[in-house]
């Protein structure tokens, strides 16, 4: 018995699990070659095989799944990772090689490697090596600069493992991963083929140290003797834990929906039959069946002379077309082309449809059931249990990307590995933007009627949440929050407003400020309005005037520039601080016409 041999008993129970969830998620002519199934014995190979060529491959279990990944995808962006070493920090952000030395950010590589092989699977793994520290390595540095990095293990790679007790610090004390080498031919050095080897990774219990090791198959020559044992030499590595980081959500995505897929498969396949090979009208004539038929003679004889004696047969070639007409006896239908019926074509087809958004729900439901075992009654129940279920991979995804930030830290010797602080979005808003807008409208009525100014703030928060709550980061929507809170008004409805300002309610400063402005644009507005009114004034008052009836018109501008540099002060001395008056308005005046 050699380790290459030994499997893990969760790895066998699941192999085939593994294997169909991935050729449903893949399709392909592979998908079409392995599940369909020949209608029955009384189909041979040629028709399975003309009809395996013509048939669809349905992919609506790889498109629901992707819909989740996406909507998770575009979170990522919001994910904060501060801490650690420069090394870390380049590459988190794509720089240096970035964390895969092939120039992914963290970001990118959790979103394009790992998110969907964790939906689809349930599991993924994540090894971080660094150059030196092991002897072989599926990536290698593109710099001088000693650097960790991380690659992909998919769930059928990890084939053995051994769980540490609670008291160890390595979540595995044993590890056995499969890794598919490229063979290269001896002439031309190029690719020729691929092999196996294995990486048992373990800790030492006499040094409490991470041991390595490489093994592939021996190799056998021609008289059956082991030429080459496979068996590598055993590296010791600096660390503590082994630094591999499994990714479990516990299920699959696709555990409840790859039979769906299969079953649509073999079902459109029928339909596509059914359409070539069914889908054809036939002509029919009625007759009197006691003038035809076998058992009477044939009308001539096989040279053609005619038969003699007896009653003989009319059978005839009919010839049919748009042509040819066609002689039918008295009281007797007139001939025609019928067709095949419909209706099991179209109970086919609704069933496909049924299946299909079946898929769809399915899934749903699998991401809902991760975040809560309550049972959804309504459709915004429903949406709630999807989001919740959106934060559970969430928190998965975080504390994978915090393993992975601590292994990082002890190959490159760090005195405090928990330093680097990682923070993933609290909510996952899955709603459209009509829904937001909906939403965000509801919020507004509602601060507009509710009287007391927290709960109109507490509206005002609702409101932006729902609309750009998902698209910014949790610190800016802090911060609207906060804002919103200091803020001495309620409202920046410029209708609102202008009412309020027209009525006397609310002065320059506050309405300026409200609107999003600078508070002292209230002041260079007095300014401005002051000069527009002296301008009227200069224009209406001539050179020679001796006074006229005007004059009232004249008092009037004056007053009203008065009043205007009083609200001006007024504003000015608000403002600065000395003084909390509201701007008054002058005495009105008459003007005459």
């Amino acid at each position: 018995m050699s380790i290459l041999d030994l499997r893990h008993p969760v790895y066998t129970s699941g192999y085939d699990n593994y294997v169909k969830w991935r050729d449903v998620y893949e399709g392909g002519d592979y998908f079409v070659n392995h599940y369909l199934e020949k209608f029955s014995e009384r189909e041979d190979s040629t028709d399975f095989a003309r009809r395996k060529k013509l048939t669809p491959i349905p992919t609506f279990a790889k498109t629901a799944i992707n819909e989740i990944r996406n909507s998770i995808f575009q979170r990522l962006a919001d994910v904060s990772r501060k801490g650690g070493s420069d090394t870390y920090q380049e590459a988190v952000k794509g720089q240096k090689a970035g964390v895969d030395n092939r120039g992914r950010s963290m970001t990118s590589y959790i979103g394009q490697e790992l998110l969907s092989e964790l939906l689809v699977m349930g599991k993924v793994g994540c090894y971080v090596d660094a150059p030196e520290q092991v002897p072989t390595t599926l990536g290698a540095p593109t710099t001088d600069t000693f650097k960790p990095y991380v690659y992909r293990y998919r769930v059928e790679d990890i084939v053995n493992w051994k769980r540490g007790r609670p008291e160890n610090p390595s979540e595995f004390t044993s590890l056995v991963l499969r890794e598919t080498d490229t063979t290269f031919d001896d002439v031309f050095n190029l690719p020729n083929g691929t092999a196996d080897r294995y990486r048992h990774v373990w800790i030492d219990p006499t040094d409490g140290f991470v041991r390595v090791q490489f093994s592939s198959q021996p190799e056998i020559n021609e008289k059956g003797d082991v030429t080459k044992d496979g068996i590598g030499e055993v590296k010791t590595l600096k660390l503590k834990k082994i630094p591999f980081v499994l990714m479990d959500l516990g299920d699959s995505l696709m555990k409840d929906v790859a039979n769906h897929q299969i079953a649509l498969l073999n079902l459109w396949s029928s339909n596509v039959s059914y359409g070539m090979n069914s889908n054809f009208p036939f002509y029919v004539e009625q007759r009197d069946t006691r003038a035809i038929g076998g058992h009477l003679k044939p009308a001539a004889n096989s040279d053609g002379t005619a038969t003699a004696g007896g009653q003989g047969s009319n059978d005839e070639k009919i010839e049919v077309g748009n042509l040819k007409g066609r002689a039918y006896g008295m009281n007797s239908e007139a001939p025609a082309f019928i067709n095949p019926s419909s209706e099991p074509l179209m109970a086919n087809m609704t069933m496909c449809d049924k299946l299909k958004d079946e898929v769809r729900q399915l899934v749903s439901l699998a991401v809902a059931n991760m975040g809560t075992q309550a049972s959804a009654e309504s459709k915004n129940a429903d949406q709630q249990g999807l989001e919740a279920g959106l934060s559970f991979i969430g928190l998965v995804l975080e504390a994978a990307e915090r393993e992975i930030a601590e292994h990082w830290a002890m190959y490159e010797n760090a005195s405090n590995p928990n330093e680097v602080i990682i923070e993933y979005p609290t909510r996952w808003n899955l709603k459209t933007n009509t829904q937001r807008v909906e939403e965000a409208t509801v919020a507004y009525d509602a601060s507009l009627k509710v009287p007391g100014q927290t709960a109109k703030k507490e509206a005002s928060k609702l409101l932006i949440s729902s609309l750009i709550g998902n698209k910014v980061s949790a610190a800016t929507l802090n911060k609207i929050h906060d804002e919103i809170d200091s803020a001495e008004y309620t409202t920046s409805d410029p209708a609102v407003i202008e009412m309020a300002r027209e009525q006397g309610l609310v002065g320059d400063k506050t309405g300026t400020m409200a609107l999003g402005f600078n508070p002292e644009e209230a002041i260079r507005a007095q300014d401005d309005h002051i000069k527009k009114l002296a301008e009227i004034q200069k224009a209406q008052t001539s050179p020679d005037s001796g006074g006229s009836d005007d004059d009232d018109d004249v008092q009037g501008l004056d007053q009203s520039t008065a009043d205007a540099k009083k609200q001006k002060a007024d504003e000015k001395a608000d403002t600065d601080g000395t003084q909390q008056s509201k701007a008054q308005r002058g005495k009105q005046k008459r003007f005459k016409k």
